[in-house]
């Protein structure tokens, strides 16, 4: 059915709450306190806001459709119409409502509209299914769809558009004549602004044998709410389901920490980096798709982390302890913008996903927080190998090289954390990964090139870790600005950072450990000389020390915070010895120390 040349406008610029809404302010249980504020027509009825039920249906019919909301409930409409596509240029804010009257015309100078208008409430809830028939017919007759009949009240009100041309003209006196089945003069500001309150009246029963219209009654109670309304619609959500290939086994995947063994930092400068991923530490994220039967299909949900997202604190100590300790920045952030960028990736690539059924998702990671082992992109790749196994995307319409690009979006431009492309391909890749991040084929691909090497070729490693870091204490590098202003020193050191990597490739390939010994302490001198000791940082020095002091090669295997090493001793009966008095001399200044153990791809 093609859409009729009439223009549906909804009005929700009420500022006085109905019976509902006051009823929900006086309850206090848990399960109403998130509807608090919440408009009457956007409360749910069979796991959807009562709105969408009517436009889903009304958006077949009507040219246009326009919602006018005003200051206190614009947000609710504004964040409704995400979740249902509706434009959201087409809600607008009438600030603090004069009447139904002067909406009307407010839409009309705004939006310029050139058709016939119908207008109805937001709380007016039918779908195609419930509307009866003679009703439906309704919609497609008369060019003012005024609709009186001695029996029956109007439920939808309209207005031809030469009235609406001279709308504001009239709108001073309040008295328009319009032609109606029995034509009479209205005082269209009172009738208008009486209208919501009228509708009830209408005891019009729908095909499911409720009335019709007793949901747009500004009286309707929460208790008639829970008992005749909340899951009304129950049987539409099992026929729906039907239709739908629903899935119902949760989904678990990992994402592992990751080890920067040389180059680096010159991934953020077109250079070349060698990276490990290590199984010692992971995020793990769980998909748990909707229950059909429950309701809310297409919902999506993030469960919080007890320890990185937390909601509830055993008291106020607690709260200020975790906000001094942990800070305020959330791991719910790293979920929600991975779907951002995730699900605008495949709109724009025209990647086909099915969105009708949504999903519970929470993380858990164990990787050590703020000391440079990739612990918030670990999160964000596995969430995003989660989604393309729930949506189905296949590598080939969304290859690693593109995912790890992706992933450093979700970080860079939408969260704006400080990053470069090393830790997002080693994490997509897993194994051992040469990168080469050339400027000229990263402009021309959009990544960079990734080649994975055996992990056997490499030889033990350590790690070892700031166990209670503070990242307050960070001193701001200069680095990058005087790369991106052609500092030479800068350019000449990314530059050996990259060579670095090309020796150490060699090295392994040819099983030369005491080359790539040589190497490791040379990427961390160069760093030091670099940044400086006031950004490389006093605890991580005193790693490095403690590690050449007990015959040992070691570098940042990140950011900082964390070092990554190997013995570099010459006689091989004191390794386990040497080791050994490192462990303990690192555990005796507060450091974590383990033996690495690689993820092999």
């Amino acid at each position: 059915m093609s859409p009729i040349s009439k223009t549906l406008v909804i009005l929700a610029s009420s500022i006085e709450p109905t019976q509902i809404e006051k009823d929900i302010k006086e309850i206090y249980d848990s399960n109403f306190l998130r509807f608090r504020g919440v408009p009457k027509g956007l409360l749910p009825i069979s796991g959807r806001p009562a709105l969408s039920w009517w436009y889903e249906y009304s958006k077949s019919i009507f040219q246009n459709v326009y919602i006018v909301a005003n200051a206190y409930n614009f947000k609710h409409f504004e964040r409704w119409s995400n979740g249902v596509n509706f434009p959201r240029e087409n809600i607008l804010n009438s600030g603090l409502s004069t009447g139904v009257l002067s909406d009307i015309a407010f839409v009309h100078r705004v939006k310029q509209i050139q058709t016939d208008v119908v207008i109805t409430s937001a709380e007016l809830f039918c779908d195609e299914d419930t509307l009866p028939v003679n009703y439906k017919d309704l919609f497609f007759k008369a060019s003012n769809f005024i609709r009186y009949t001695e029996s029956l009240v109007p439920f939808a009100f309209g207005m031809s558009k030469e009235v609406l041309q001279g709308l504001d003209d009239h709108n001073e006196n309040n008295l328009i004549s319009l032609p109606s089945e029995k034509p009479k003069q209205l005082n269209w500001l009172d009738e208008l602004d009486l209208y919501i309150q009228v509708q009830s009246l209408a005891q019009i029963s729908s095909t499911d044998g409720l009335p019709l219209f007793d949901f747009v009654n500004p009286q309707l109670s929460l208790f008639s709410y829970i008992n005749n309304w909340v899951y009304s619609l129950d049987h539409k959500l099992v026929l729906r389901s039907k239709k739908l290939e629903i899935q119902t086994n949760p989904i678990h995947i990992k994402s592992y920490a990751r080890v920067g063994l040389m180059g680096n930092p010159s991934d953020g400068f077109f250079g070349k980096t060698m990276s490990l991923l290590i199984s010692n530490f992971w995020a793990e994220v769980t998909l748990i798709p909707n229950d059909p039967t429950q309701g809310a299909l297409e919902a999506i949900t993030i469960l919080p982390n007890p320890v990185s997202d937390p909601h509830k604190f055993s008291c106020m100590a607690s709260l200020v302890g975790v906000s001094e300790i942990d800070g305020y920045e959330t791991g719910d952030r790293l979920l929600q913008a991975c779907c951002k960028v995730f699900y605008r990736y495949c709109q724009q690539q025209k990647i086909d996903i099915n969105t009708e059924q949504g999903f519970k998702m929470m993380f858990e990671t164990n990787i050590p927080r703020q000391v440079g082992l990739a612990g918030s992109s670990a999160i964000i790749t596995a969430l995003w190998k989660t989604l393309t196994c729930f949506y189905g995307v296949t590598l080939q319409q969304i290859p690693l090289e593109i995912q790890a690009s992706l992933v450093l979006k979700v970080e860079q431009e939408e969260l704006g954390i400080a990053a470069g492309l090393q830790d997002r391909v080693i994490q997509a890749f897993g194994g051992l990964v040469y990168m080469d991040f050339d400027k000229e084929y990263m402009e021309k691909n959009g990544h960079g090139k990734y080649e994975q090497l055996d992990v056997s070729l490499l030889p033990k490693l350590w790690l070892a870790y700031v166990a209670d870091p503070d990242d307050s204490g960070k001193v701001h590098s200069k680095v990058k600005q005087r790369f991106l202003n052609g500092d030479e020193e800068i350019i000449l050191a990314m530059k050996k950072f990259a060579s670095f990597t090309e020796q150490a490739r060699a090295s392994l390939e040819n099983n030369d450990h005491k080359k790539f010994a040589h190497l490791i302490s040379s990427n961390f001198n160069l760093r030091r000389e670099t940044y400086g000791d006031s950004v490389v940082g006093a605890p991580n020095l005193r790693m490095i020390e403690l590690a050449i002091r007990h015959n040992c090669a070691a570098k940042f295997p990140g950011s900082g915070g964390a070092v990554i090493g190997m013995w570099n001793g010459d006689d091989h009966s004191t390794e386990k010895k040497d080791l050994l008095k490192l462990r303990r001399a690192l555990e005796n200044e507060g450091f974590v120390f383990l033996e690495v153990n690689p993820m092999v791809h």
